[in-house]
């Protein structure tokens, strides 16, 4: 049994007989699970209708699912009702079992790479080189290739596997490279890795650009993410075109995105930054 939580959300939507139905399944009902399902509750419209329930065995018939999160995605990518997925990257949602459509869709919670590299080049203007590390190539690797070239970045890959275990990969990348940027491979930047290689790119002052705050708060220079309430706000929208038309939006990155940065670990790299509202605006004038 995953646990989950099930809001059946009602709405009565103009023109329509009977209100919408939308079951939205959380695959944790804590942290950034709970912070969206707060945000997209307070975002829809007064007069939905929200009640709870314990766990995705007791998923009622709806119009329009929402899953939060990968392990309610696995669940409902059986389903041939509509979906929404949120909370989930898109590496994950390319695995899934079901192709999108126009009744089957995702927000993205992992940034766009133009955007990524844009903030590359607002905090470090001087950096002509990407280091990145991945156990297999990433779908959209050659879209990183091309971003790298067209932005005058010399994009340095390294795999690891067994010929090239990770302290061995890290080295190696960390000589040739001004940033390493992380990419969501979770075979390589895990719970028991991420503390070395922070010590690793500290030791050959290397900056490192995150995925998240809690990247930052561990000692990356700098990240750039969408924040639950900001994918609620824009999950909220998909919902409310759904009622209109039946049809959710393709599968698309998240609008709005938040810049955190460690001024800290930016004085001990000598490097100088502008404030995390600087780096938003120019980022979203780069992309």
């Amino acid at each position: 049994m995953i646990p989950a939580l099930v809001l059946f959300v009602a709405c009565q939507s103009q023109g329509m007989a009977a209100p919408l139905r939308v079951a939205i399944v959380l695959s944790e009902s804590s942290g950034a699970y709970q912070e969206l399902v707060v945000e997209l509750k307070n975002t829809l419209a007064p007069e939905y209708f929200v009640k709870v329930a314990a766990s995705v065995e007791e998923i009622p018939e709806a119009d329009l699912f929402v899953a939060v999160g990968m392990k309610a995605a696995h669940v409902l990518s059986s389903h041939s009702r509509p979906v929404l997925n949120v909370l989930i990257p898109r590496a994950g949602f390319e695995k899934l079992k079901r192709p999108p459509s126009s009744t089957y869709s995702a927000i993205f919670m992992d940034q766009p790479l133009q955007r990524q590299l844009a903030l590359i080049n607002a905090v470090l203007p001087n950096a002509t080189s990407v280091g990145v590390l991945y156990d297999s190539p990433p779908t959209e690797l050659d879209t990183l290739r091309k971003l790298s070239s067209a932005m005058h970045f010399d994009l340095y890959e390294q795999r690891v596997d067994q010929q090239h275990p990770l302290a061995e990969a890290l080295s190696d990348l960390l000589r040739v490279s001004d940033v390493l940027l992380v990419l969501p491979d979770n075979n390589v930047y895990r719970s028991d890795t991420i503390r070395n290689i922070l010590l690793e790119t500290y030791r050959a002052q290397v900056p490192m650009v995150g995925l998240s705050a809690n990247y930052v708060r561990a000692g990356a220079l700098c990240a750039i993410y969408s924040t639950p309430q900001q994918i609620a706000y824009q999950a909220a929208e998909a919902i409310e075109d759904f009622a209109t038309s039946a049809k959710l939006p393709v599968p698309q990155y998240t609008k709005e995105f938040d810049v955190s940065v460690n001024t800290q670990v930016a004085r001990s790299l000598g490097v100088h930054v502008k404030d995390a509202v600087q780096l938003r605006v120019e980022v979203r004038r780069r992309q």
